[in-house]
């Protein structure tokens, strides 16, 4: 029996590129947009990573998703659509683009499946976009929407994407999503999530007194394909493995790379002082150390917990501490220590 035709958005970047070689080795013909003719992204190293055969490739196509034409064009005889094109920034100079990228590049991907009347989406959107309050002790599926200061302006944006996504089920569309912790996994090492195995490595002296909660990008895919499979339409999915503190995250990851523990807490003058200081160097347009929002959000005990544990019970998360090992070994930080251990 053949396989369905899937057609995938941010195919080039971290989760889009493990959720293309995950698609690949179960058949599925998968089609994947690309904004630059002239670059792969991510992929090339994640499909080394996933040790792929050669053959085992998308159909490229060249897009860009705040292209309605570009859309409607490329989003043709497909069964299904994965949207996991995002833009994730918590920079202050980003709030324009992020709205841009996030909502009317999902509205547009919501469009040119109605226009072209394929019928499912499954999309990947963040516990960011979950209501939350300060004295909220576990977030769900069903926690409302909440205006706060706690809010990141990708928060909003993620949410209003979730609102163009319904628009589609009340248009027509078969929809689901899912709502990731924190990705950690093999990327770059560099951007995005992946920017906490950077920090660390360079000896991050800071941690947040913070929680949240973290999942691994091969398991993101995953869910993804297992809604999709086994029918699971029309509700969000919390997608979280485990709720960590990041003080635990941190030493975790600087055990396994042999560097020294963080062990200044973000906390009292230093919090306080911290935010001044982004926030002043972000007013005056000057390259920040980390974004003042990142500073806010991080300093917040955010857990999550699914009202779907009936329907995914035979979904297993990978642990966390295995994700992080197999990622910096891949990415050659893992220290000989850490590998011995592990062996």
């Amino acid at each position: 029996m053949n396989k369905p035709t899937v057609f995938i958005t941010g195919a080039t970047g971290f989760l889009g590129s493990h959720l293309t070689c995950l698609l690949l080795k179960q058949g599925y013909k998968v089609v994947a947009m690309r904004r630059n003719p002239q670059s792969q992204g991510l992929f090339p190293s994640i499909h080394q990573f996933h040790q792929l055969p050669a053959a085992f490739q998308p159909t490229w196509v060249t897009g860009d998703i705040l292209d309605i034409d570009d859309l409607t064009e490329n989003i043709k005889n497909v069964d299904v659509v994965f949207h996991c094109a995002a833009m994730v920034s918590f920079e202050k100079k980003d709030k324009t683009a992020l709205m841009t990228n996030n909502v009317l590049g999902t509205r547009n991907v919501v469009n040119a499946c109605l226009m072209n009347q394929i019928p499912k989406i499954v999309y990947s959107s963040s516990v960011a976009a979950l209501g939350r309050t300060p004295n909220e002790s576990m977030v769900n599926e069903n926690t409302e929407w909440t205006d706060s200061k706690f809010n990141s302006q990708y928060a909003i944006s993620k949410n209003l994407a979730e609102q163009e996504i319904w628009r589609g089920k009340e248009e027509g569309l078969q929809v689901t999503m899912v709502n990731p912790g924190i990705i950690l996994g093999f990327g770059d090492g560099k951007s995005g999530s992946n920017q906490l195995y950077h920090m660390i490595n360079k000896g991050q002296p800071l941690f947040p007194l913070g929680s949240n909660g973290f999942v691994g990008v091969e398991d993101v895919a995953k869910l993804m394909l297992y809604l999709y499979e086994n029918n699971h339409w029309n509700n969000r999915y919390l997608c979280v493995s485990e709720n960590l503190k990041y003080q635990h995250l941190f030493n975790q990851l600087a055990d396994a790379m042999g560097k020294k523990q963080p062990h200044i807490a973000l906390s009292g003058i230093v919090y306080y002082a911290g935010i001044f200081v982004c926030k002043l160097l972000e007013t005056l347009r000057l390259p920040s150390p980390i974004p003042s929002e990142n500073i806010i959000t991080s300093s917040q005990e955010s857990h999550y917990q699914t009202i779907h544990s009936n329907t995914l019970q035979s979904f297993q998360y990978t642990p966390i501490r295995a994700v992080n090992y197999y990622a910096l070994m891949a990415l050659g930080l893992l220290n000989k220590d850490a590998i011995n251990q592990n062996n």
